[in-house]
């Protein structure tokens, strides 16, 4: 799907930051964006600079973390336009840094609500319906580097959304049907609106220029898409320290293929 003309295009947290800089991009290739996030100011200021630029944006007040509101979205998109043929599930928070002992279910319960419901909401609320709408479409997920390697202490809740967010766009590429690209975008630090440190999210990369590094992914369809050259660095680190600990402790020998997880995951999951 490299033509997005005309095509519906819905974005969570689409006010701001990523967010809003990908539906900008989708607009300017000629597709009808629909963007969504809690605060309606943002979004009506959002649509208007869209808008005033010639281009076809609309807006929903919409939480992600709230099923129901999701499931809103999707029928007002669908009762509107007819279709979607790309879903953006980009809404996030960063939650509070803090360790992990000093921590409690709250707090992560309030990062997963948005990290890991929020894209779960989306793919529950148009997944199905993209299926039996039958035509070509994409789901991206905007995760983060931080699901590829732990950058720093603090990050615990974090980095926990975005390591099962990975987890969960991993497995729905394999369970979609082929004519939906299901693709995992891994954005280091930008500058946006979500939150943490605003020290760091100053010096972030610009989110337009983050946009244009990962379009060319997104138009061939790959499922990992990348931009922030250091986190290839960071999580080859973590990838050398496992290997070299099967290596010494879990080494192949003849036979092992009987532990084989993958693949006795695939005969069980085939009777």
């Amino acid at each position: 799907m490299k033509s997005y003309n005309n095509k519906v295009v819905v974005v969570t947290g689409g006010a701001t930051g990523i967010g809003n800089s990908i539906a900008n991009k989708f607009a300017h290739e000629g597709a009808k964006v629909i963007i969504c996030a809690r605060r309606e100011d943002r979004l009506q200021q959002a649509v208007k600079e869209m808008t005033d630029k010639g281009l076809d944006a609309h807006y929903k007040v919409c939480d992600v973390s709230d099923l129901d509101d999701v499931k809103a979205l999707a029928d007002y998109v669908w009762n509107n336009f007819g279709q979607v043929d790309v879903l953006v599930n980009n809404a996030g928070v960063s939650g509070v840094p803090q360790p992990i002992i000093d921590s409690s279910k709250e707090a992560f319960q309030q990062v997963f609500d948005v990290n890991i419901f929020g894209m779960l909401n989306g793919i529950w609320a148009f997944g199905k319906r993209l299926i039996e709408q039958g035509s070509p479409a994409l789901i991206l997920n905007v995760n983060s580097e931080v699901g590829l390697y732990i950058p720093s202490p603090m990050v615990g809740s974090y980095a926990a959304s975005k390591y099962a967010a990975r987890a969960i766009c991993e497995t729905l590429r394999l369970e979609m049907p082929e004519y939906i690209q299901v693709s995992c975008i891994y954005p280091g630090i930008v500058q946006t609106e979500l939150g943490g440190s605003k020290a760091l999210t100053q010096v972030g990369m610009p989110a337009d220029e983050f946009v244009e590094i990962i379009w060319p992914q997104i138009e061939n369809r790959e499922f990992y898409i990348v931009s922030h050259p250091w986190a290839k660095d960071y999580f080859g680190e973590t990838a050398e320290e496992l290997t070299k600990a099967f290596d010494r402790y879990a080494p192949h020998f003849e036979g092992d293929e009987k532990y084989d997880s993958k693949l006795l995951a695939k005969q069980a999951f085939k009777s």
